[in-house]
């Protein structure tokens, strides 16, 4: 049986490493191509025309979640699998609702990635056993908006980081100075507890203000 032809998009080396790793020990499926951002994983999606790409949401550039919207805009037959550490159930809704085959957990086991791998493969809809058991417990569903307390100029501030854009750019479409951007940023940093683009990224998924 042919081998089924995999790409995996995610910002994080180690996890790459350790997932390419997992790779070598199953012979039906071939890990042919790794992205380390949204831009990178809609190029090499339109390039190699993979089987299956697993994706997580929280990365530079567009959002997993934005990714998928954009693979379903021309190319309906490659099967999404979300692979994140977000359980927030949102953020699980609106993967699926964007057009992604399944949603995999990354405290995964080998035998539920290869799980997972078939289950989308045939057509079917995958979902990590503790999102399943979440989404079966009374009031599993209740939203938590991370972002809610935060201004709507930091609101946006924090959207237009999460998504690529640099200070300059941010200041011409907020009508502001790049000090207030880098201003506004730095209060965000300091809000959440973030050190980077990256924290401010998977803050802005999380919270559902980039999606």
């Amino acid at each position: 049986m042919k081998a089924s032809r995999i790409i995996l998009a995610d910002d994080h080396l180690l996890i790459r490493a350790g997932i390419r790793a997992l790779f070598e020990t199953l012979p039906d499926h071939e890990l042919i191509a790794e992205c380390a951002d949204g831009h990178e994983a809609v190029a090499a999606i339109r390039e190699l025309s993979p089987d299956v790409i697993l994706l997580d949401i929280a990365m530079p550039g567009p959002s997993g979640i934005e990714v998928t919207r954009t693979i379903r805009q021309f190319d309906a037959s490659t099967r999404i699998l979300i692979l994140s550490s977000i359980d927030r159930p949102e953020i699980i809704e609106q993967g699926m609702a964007a057009g992604a085959n399944g949603y995999l957990l990354k405290d995964f086991v080998i035998g539920e990635l290869l799980e997972a791998l078939n289950t989308v493969l045939i057509g079917n809809t995958y979902l990590s056993p503790r999102i399943r058991d979440y989404a079966a417990t009374p009031g599993g569903n209740a939203s938590r908006d991370g972002g809610s307390q935060l201004t709507s100029r930091q609101r946006e501030v924090l959207r237009l980081v999460a998504s690529g854009k640099t200070t300059k750019e941010i200041a011409r479409d907020l009508g502001i100075s790049p000090k207030t951007v880098e201003f506004h940023r730095g209060r965000l940093m300091e809000r959440i507890g973030a050190h980077d683009v990256t924290g401010l990224t998977r803050f802005a998924v999380q919270s559902g203000v980039l999606c």
